[in-house]
């Protein structure tokens, strides 16, 4: 019997009028039957008020287009966007690989807006390590963005050589494409940190300050934090999850799933936030939002926007904070105290302890001239 073909699906985009609501837009393909007859199938990609005209609905069914094509059983060569859609078939929400919401949306996300843009109709055959380096260079973004876009073409040709998809070597192994960031990131003082504080008012922004410049946990951590995690007589956090955007995570790593003890100080200001706040219950969110009822967390960036970078600059500190400055500034303020290299790294909950001394610790002026100070007898000589 002989096998029945399966062409490359490009599909079409209809505008459909609906009885109720406004019009949806319709994602229509073929595909061949049992029988070998073409089939047609449709999928509604979501209405005007999500996707207002046809070019951004043309966007938005990029992936399910890919993921179309790369369940077809197709002889001869495999394109960049049909790799893709094998890839989304059958790896990318794999439950043994366990990839966490935010990495397959950022899976989805690169692969829309840049990969398949550039790669889409590409055979696998055809990509080269110079015109991948070239197209990198050509991006607008920090190196760690290129990096990961580097990282998710790797993965792909991976998965095609596992799956006899493509033979031959990895041709994304040869790229080169470095994550090192343009510039030092800015860390604050324990002065300036006080002086930001100064000109919070609502309490549960200042707890937030709080909370990242004494525990050093990150942005999704303070956004996961259930009033069951905290111990105030053992005087404990314990991170169970994280909240980035709508996804609830797993944290980072396992080092970051560790306990971490609290100062009193803390346990005391979080005592005093769980009297005062509306949701005060074990599952409730340390920081729940009443615009939704507390069913979900505040939104850190708009805290950060709209109330810390504003004292900070009626404050006179130019300096660039986001919520990670404080993860840094406080690594490097121990640092200069004279804490030692095995509790900064615990505390910042680090998988890998050179992270801590390559990536977040930095010295002041005033650290490195106090050092010096120490070869002053020289000058004597």
């Amino acid at each position: 019997m002989p096998t029945t073909r399966q062409y490359y699906q490009e599909g079409t985009v209809e505008r459909v009028a609906r009885a109720k609501g406004p019009d949806a837009w319709v994602f229509r393909w073929r595909e061949a039957g049992p029988d070998g007859a073409r089939v047609q199938k449709k999928k509604v990609i979501g209405d005007l008020e999500r996707y207002p005209n046809l070019a951004s609905a043309k966007r938005a069914v990029e992936n399910l287009r890919s993921k179309i094509n790369g369940e077809l059983d197709r002889s001869g060569k495999v394109t960049v966007a049909e790799l893709w859609g094998h890839f989304q078939a059958n790896e990318l929400y794999d439950a043994e690989i366990d990839r966490s919401p935010t990495t397959i949306e950022l899976y989805l996300d690169n692969l829309r807006i840049h990969i398949l843009p550039r790669w889409g109709k590409t055979f696998l055959v055809d990509v080269k390590a110079v015109q991948v380096e070239l197209w990198l260079r050509s991006i607008k973004g920090a190196p760690s963005t290129k990096a990961k876009l580097r990282s998710h073409l790797s993965m792909l040709f991976n998965h095609a050589i596992r799956h006899e998809l493509f033979v031959g070597m990895n041709p994304i192994t040869t790229v080169r494409q470095g994550s090192k960031r343009v510039k030092t990131p800015d860390i604050l003082t324990i002065d300036e940190m006080k002086t930001i504080l100064s000109r919070i008012a609502a309490p549960e922004h200042r707890l937030m300050i709080l909370i990242a410049a004494v525990t050093a946990c990150r942005r999704s951590e303070i956004r996961g934090l259930k009033w069951r995690d905290f111990d105030y007589d053992k005087l404990w956090v314990h991170f169970r999850q994280g909240k980035v955007r709508k996804h609830q995570t797993k944290l980072k790593t396992e080092q970051s799933r560790k306990r971490l003890t609290i100062s009193q100080d803390l346990a005391d200001a979080m005592i005093d936030w769980r009297r005062n706040c509306l949701y005060r219950a074990d599952e409730d969110w340390v920081f729940a939002s009443p615009t939704v009822g507390g069913r979900e967390p505040m939104w850190l960036d708009n805290v950060l926007e709209n109330y810390i970078r504003p004292a900070a600059t009626a404050a006179g500190i130019t300096k660039l904070i986001g919520w990670h400055t404080f993860r840094r500034s406080v690594s490097s303020a121990l640092a200069e105290a004279g804490t030692t290299q095995k509790v900064v790294s615990d505390l910042l909950r680090h998988a890998n302890m050179s992270t801590t001394f390559e990536l977040y610790q930095q010295s002041s002026p005033e650290a490195k001239r106090a050092a010096q100070e120490h070869m002053k007898a020289l000058f004597a000589a």
